[in-house]
């Protein structure tokens, strides 16, 4: 069994280097092409289920996946919407200097909160399709903070649309086979 998670396609914030976490801002029209080409690629690669964030970028990308794979419309799993980043919302994501800009708000989501509730939703999918593979669309912070609680390491920026590929093990623990992978779509 995989359970493979992909992050959404883009979106203006995305494409201007804002935060969005929780707040819910749509796929942009390369964001909608992104995720029609990453549809295509993963048409014949035994897939067998399709969930989905319920915020709309992530459910609009795994619509999309859906149509052009035969899965259908995605189920949506609330465990893995994207992580709040609270007043930081809609700012810029690195400072003028050039640093990453600090998440240590009081407002901003714990990161043991986003791996815990993600952990569980991903549990949740395993444990439906336990001899089927199922794709997870989320979003970057998501799919980040779960792989570097699995790897005890920091794992790398998460591209739109890349795939990482988890492997339950017999001992309930999860293994990472693909690690932000590849894109499925070209990156400029």
């Amino acid at each position: 069994m995989r359970i493979g998670l992909i992050r959404h396609g883009e979106t203006e914030w995305n494409a201007t280097g804002l935060l969005q976490g929780a707040t819910d801002i749509p796929l942009n029209a390369r964001g909608l092409d992104q995720a029609g080409d990453a549809a295509g690629l993963l048409v014949g690669q035994g897939w067998g289920n399709l969930y989905s964030s319920p915020l709309s970028r992530a459910r609009a990308t795994a619509e999309i996946i859906g149509e052009g794979t035969g899965l259908g419309a995605p189920t949506l799993l609330p465990g893995v919407i994207e992580r709040s980043f609270g007043v930081l919302e809609g700012e810029k994501y690195w400072m003028p200097d050039g640093t990453r800009r600090p998440l240590d708000h009081p407002s901003v989501e714990p990161r043991a909160a986003v791996v815990a509730r993600s952990l569980a939703a991903i549990g949740e999918v395993a444990a439906a399709h336990p001899n089927e593979d199922s794709l997870i669309v989320c979003h970057g912070s998501v799919i980040r903070l779960v792989l570097t609680a699995i790897l005890g390491a920091q794992a790398p920026h998460i591209g739109n649309l890349a795939l990482s590929i988890l492997r339950p093990q017999s001992d309930g623990a999860l293994k990472v086979t693909l690690l932000n992978g590849y894109p499925l779509v070209p990156t400029p």
